[in-house]
């Protein structure tokens, strides 16, 4: 705790409303509003409050292209799916049907409110019916990949 301003004890309750500075009794307060309303100690600083501004990331909804951090692609690749297959994911009765189930979409809204998602992906991961959502949307974005399990395959599940 800061000494008082006026008599240097250790034990301060009260703060001055116009500098801030703290002092301990009602008489080092009138010595201090004499000092510090006529603007006469060279001791007394007067301490404005930062303005506020707002965060920018907080105007625009984050569909217009802000990102969330956690979200960003550190590794600097540039990953990009095509308007077509986007299109596809959209139109897929598959992803559709999935997305009917309500556990499914209050992950997913969890996922998109969250302020760590780094976290909240890593516990959906864990879940079966979330990654047989991203499985799904893998197979339909990534048809290429040899990684990826036929679609034959995945009917059983």
């Amino acid at each position: 705790m800061a000494p008082c301003i006026v008599c240097k004890t250790e034990t301060t309750k009260y703060r001055c409303p116009k500098c801030m500075e703290r002092y301990c009794s009602v008489t080092c307060c009138r010595a201090h509003k004499e000092l510090c309303c006529s603007g006469n100690s060279s001791e007394v600083k007067r301490v404005h409050p930062a303005p506020q501004k707002q965060l920018e990331h907080t105007e625009k909804p984050c569909f217009e292209g802000n990102i969330h951090p956690a979200f960003r692609d550190m590794a600097g690749d540039t990953d990009e799916v095509p308007e077509s297959l986007l299109h596809e994911l959209s139109a897929s009765s598959e992803i559709r049907s999935m997305l009917g189930n309500p556990h499914l979409r209050a992950m997913m809204e969890n996922l998109v409110n969250t302020d760590k998602p780094d976290l909240a992906m890593a516990a959906a991961m864990r879940e079966p019916i979330f990654t047989e959502l991203a499985d799904t949307c893998l197979r339909i974005v990534d048809k290429e990949n040899p990684n990826l399990e036929p679609e034959a395959t995945l009917g059983g599940r």
